[in-house]
């Protein structure tokens, strides 16, 4: 029973510590709006000043200052000689019973806190288990001594441990226990893992390393931090800044030369009875045209026909004939120039036409053939159909479209989903916050965010519907709340179209439907236009297609409904068919290389993390080190094989280069929100909180059992089983729940029940 009474005392003097040391975490916690250099000053300060007033109680103890009672009980005297007075008295006469002439060292921790290193947050579980099992360690030791004093706790366990281990098993404990603490000072600890000292080694030297993370880094609670919209002012010239400035102008192709191939073109002609004249000639960067104007009586096809005799007497590669010209009486024969110009994404972001677009979703296509950048929107597409042979420039052209939406539009304003199985291409952008969702490689995940759109589709209708608006801009105009546009690029259609091809058409043709007026916008490219991946109803409703280099003359029909897509250049050369034009028009796209894709990425991955990290000193260098050691990844996606594992050796790292807190960091980075949730997602989760709790407990099969029912406008115990394999009893569980969810009729004896929603 005294044992007892002691461990129970024991672990009272526990909790006031803990007590003492969280009241000071407390007044940390207020302290958080100060610089952070002031807030480690303050703590410093208030724990020297605790260590000298425990200290100065110590030492002048005195056993008249109390009249004891019982083993614990404490009455001040009449007269008090501790020099802090019955507030000394008291703490000395409790620290000295407890620990004895161990009592001292809480004082000098207090102290060397306080000169050495200022208090983590982040830390203060571990400190608290570091000086309980310090205090003990020494109380125990201390009694082993005669002439030392161990008070209650040291002289009651060492009878305990003696009784139960002898003096051999106790001594044996005790040396476990110091070899303990010595790993546990942060300063041994980190010893043992460095090899250098920490000023000589470069940071990217540090990365070769791999460091165990101690156990402190699993005590820290998770750090909530609220986004905030990202500012800068620098911003357009640091993007301007990571793209390639474009080539000198130079004269492709001299006059001269152009005089001699009009010539060598009408000769041509005339060696197959085809008279005509060359009546105007524009020569471009990578094309020139010559305008034919044919003779009376010279029928088009017959010089349709002609196109691989000219190829053959020009010597090029390939050669388009375009009959007629919109708008003039001339046939165009573009000819491939001997010297190709490339065209630079930088030289059409500076461009005027662009620059003067208010819209967010403006997109530089390239540069005609004549040379004059091009530039189109979005939402008057609305949605946007490519394809093209490998290497044609489909995904260089996709990298394209994103650099001039990432150039204008914060992620207040335009925010992207990523569908990209051939896991090449899009996950270099996982760094940027417009994401609503790390880039989706698995087709079959593709298929469960694409309906999820649908449902932000129609919540948005609904929020239309109460707003008294009709699309996105009015809404956006009346509302203080503004809605961000969302645009939707899957990079490859066939390898979703092979997973599950009607559901993915069926999704498809919905959004591209229905989702203009709420601002989604649909970005689909595939390397393989055949009938069975671009279907009719798909093509139907994207009005606005650009074709690369193809193989084929049925390929380009399938993605443009006429030929000519075979006979483009690749590297960039591209027919565009804009909605509402019968006829499409050639451009050249501009070249954006890997390398300033993922800059373009990591710039908006600083831009944002200084907001995300902002509670941090040294947020910037902090952000420097994530983009360098390409962290980005493990952040957003921290199931990720191996995440937590890179997210725990760099927050070792950065506490050694930076002198941040090892634990807090690593909390912060694993349950950061990196991506700003939509309002959408919000109140689709909401929604369906209040129906599960409106029915109760939901089969996990009732959201299919509810998409089936409507689909055959039939609904029946048998129909489920026989669709999902199920038996009777959970059949005729999940029909009663459609019953109670409003979406079925009741019972009708042997006949079907009434399906109560139709199929849209």
């Amino acid at each position: 029973m005294e044992i007892l009474k002691i461990i129970v005392v024991a672990v009272l003097a526990g909790f006031a510590l803990s007590a003492l040391v969280l009241i000071s975490m407390a007044l940390y916690r207020n302290l958080n709006k100060l610089d952070r250099g002031k807030r480690i000053f303050i703590m410093r300060f208030l724990s020297i000043l605790l260590s000298i007033l425990i200290f100065v109680s110590l030492a002048t103890y005195a056993k008249t200052d109390y009249i004891r009672k019982g083993i614990m009980g404490f009455s001040p005297a009449e007269s008090i000689t501790n020099r802090c007075g019955v507030v000394g008295a008291f703490i000395s006469y409790i620290l000295f019973t407890l620990f004895g002439t161990v009592a001292y060292i809480i004082p000098v921790i207090l102290f060397i806190w306080g000169v050495i290193k200022p208090i983590y947050y982040g830390r203060y579980l571990l400190w608290n288990a570091y000086i309980a099992v310090l205090v003990v360690f020494f109380d125990i030791t201390f009694e082993i001594v005669p002439r030392f004093y161990g008070g209650l706790i040291g002289s009651n366990l060492l009878s305990f441990l003696a009784k139960w281990l002898g003096n051999i098993g106790t001594y044996a404990l005790l040396a476990f226990i110091f070899a303990g603490l010595l790993y546990m000072v942060p300063a041994v600890r980190n010893r043992r893992r460095k090899t250098k000292p920490t000023k000589e080694v470069p940071i990217k030297q540090k990365r070769k390393k791999r460091i165990e993370i101690g156990p402190e880094t699993t005590l820290q609670p998770p750090v909530k931090i609220r986004p905030r919209k990202p500012v800068g002012i620098n911003f357009w010239e640091r993007f301007l800044s990571i793209l390639h400035e474009p080539e000198e102008d130079h004269i492709s192709i001299t006059e001269e030369e152009l005089n001699r191939n009009a010539k060598l073109i009408e000769k041509r002609f005339e060696e197959f009875d085809v008279s005509g004249k060359i009546i105007g000639i524009s020569p471009g960067p990578v094309v020139t045209r010559y305008e034919y104007k044919p003779a009376p009586g010279i029928k088009v096809s017959k010089i349709e026909s002609l196109a691989d005799d000219i190829a053959l007497s020009m010597k090029a590669s390939r050669v388009r004939i375009v009959a007629p010209i919109s708008g003039s009486s001339a046939i165009g024969i573009e000819v491939p120039n001997t010297t190709r110009k490339n065209v630079y994404l930088k030289q059409l972001l500076t461009n005027e036409r662009f620059t003067s677009s208010k819209s967010k979703l403006t997109t530089v296509m390239g540069v005609d053939i004549a040379g004059i950048p091009v530039c189109s929107d979005i939402q008057t597409m609305p949605h946007l159909l490519i394809a093209g042979a490998t290497g044609s420039g489909k995904s260089v052209f996709i990298n394209t479209i994103i650099a001039s939406i990432l150039s204008k539009a914060d992620p207040d304003d335009v925010r992207f989903v990523m569908i990209d199985p051939k896991r090449i291409e899009l996950p270099m952008y996982n760094s940027i916050p417009h994401l609503i969702h790390p880039v989706i490689a698995d087709a079959r995940k593709a298929l469960d965010v694409l309906k999820e759109i649908l449902e932000w589709m129609d919540t948005r209708y609904r929020e239309f519907a109460r707003a008294g608006v009709r699309d996105i801009e009015g809404y956006n105009t009346r509302s203080q709340t503004k809605k961000p546009y969302i645009v939707i690029i899957v990079d490859e259609l066939a390898d979703l179209m092979l997973t599950a091809p009607r559901e993915i058409e069926e999704t498809l043709t919905r959004l591209a439907q229905m989702s203009r007026a709420v601002g989604i916008h649909l970005v689909l490219a595939t390397q393989r236009p055949s009938v069975d991946v671009i279907t009719g109803l798909i093509k139907a409703n994207f009005p606005a297609r650009v074709a690369f280099q193809v193989a084929s003359k049925t390929d380009s029909r399938t993605i443009l409904d006429m030929n000519g897509a075979e006979k483009l250049l690749g590297r960039g050369d591209m027919l565009f068919l804009p909605p509402g034009k019968g006829e499409p028009e050639r451009l050249h796209g501009a070249y954006i290389s890997t390398e300033e894709a993922k800059g373009i990425a990591n710039l908006w991955a600083e831009r944002w993390l200084n907001e995300l990290l902002s509670e941090f000193e040294n947020c910037k260098e902090l952000t420097q080190m994530i983009i360098e050691y390409d962290l980005v990844d493990s952040i957003v996606n921290p199931d990720m094989p191996g995440a937590m594992e890179r997210i725990g050796n760099f927050s070792v790292e950065a506490e050694t280069a930076l002198d941040v807190d090892v634990g807090t960091l690593r909390s912060t980075l694993l349950n950061i929100d990196y991506y700003p949730p939509l309002t959408e997602m919000k109140i689709i989760a909401e929604e369906k909180e209040l129906f599960k709790e409106s029915l109760g407990e939901v089969d996990e099969l009732f959201d299919d059992a509810r998409k089936l029912v409507i689909r055959h406008q039939v609904a029946s115990v048998s129909l489920l089983q026989r669709h999902f394999k199920i038996g009777y009893a959970r059949a005729g569980r999940i029909i009663d729940q459609l019953e109670k969810a409003g979406i079925i009729g009741p019972y009708q004896g042997s006949k079907s029940r009434d399906v109560l929603i139709e199929l849209e």
